[in-house]
């Protein structure tokens, strides 16, 4: 039976594959690290692969994963802004003459369903005066601190910057 014609749940996935190699990978390490004997490997090989096992029942390898290059290029971004917004607020907070503006802004993001766009919703809120509300479908709904701020585009470069995070590849009208 060729696999094109089983159901999307039966089909193997690559990524299934690559992600029970590198937990098997882990398990191995983190065995010798615990138990460096020779002869601990009897009891070690069923253990690794009995924890492979169950942990790909309780966290199934996603479709969408982390990349590392883009983790490497994300941190620095995070650091950054994350100060910059706890900067803003405070400055804020402590000169009333600083315009308060608040508002709802909803932006439809072109990340896809899953991790991608979980990340993106739960790090919008590092951006300066900003506040991720709801999310319902592609729709984000963000609390802004003051409107007139340039919450587009910081949003738009947040985005860019979550899908590079997960190799996705975008062009220059935001899909994929």
């Amino acid at each position: 039976m060729q696999e094109d014609n089983l159901p999307l749940h039966v089909r193997r996935s690559p990524r299934l594959g690559r992600g029970a190699a590198f937990r098997c990978l882990f398990f191995l390490f983190l065995w010798y690290v615990l138990t460096p004997e020779g002869a601990s490997w009897v009891l070690g090989i069923p253990a690794v692969l009995l924890a492979v096992y169950i942990s790909l029942l309780l966290a199934p390898a996603t479709a969408h994963t982390l990349s590392f290059i883009g983790a490497c290029h994300f941190l620095p971004y995070f650091l950054s802004q994350s100060l910059s917004s706890g900067i803003d607020v405070s400055r804020r907070v402590l000169s009333p003459s600083l315009p308060i503006n608040p508002g709802l802004v909803i932006y439809s993001t072109f990340l896809p369903e899953g991790s991608p766009r979980i990340f993106f919703i739960n790090t919008i809120s590092l951006l300066p005066g900003t506040l991720s509300a709801d999310l319902h479908d592609n729709k984000a709904t963000i609390h802004t601190i003051d409107k007139d701020l340039h919450v587009w585009e910081n949003i738009q470069n947040l985005e860019c910057r979550v899908a590079a995070l997960f190799s996705l590849k975008t062009t220059p009208e935001g899909e994929i």
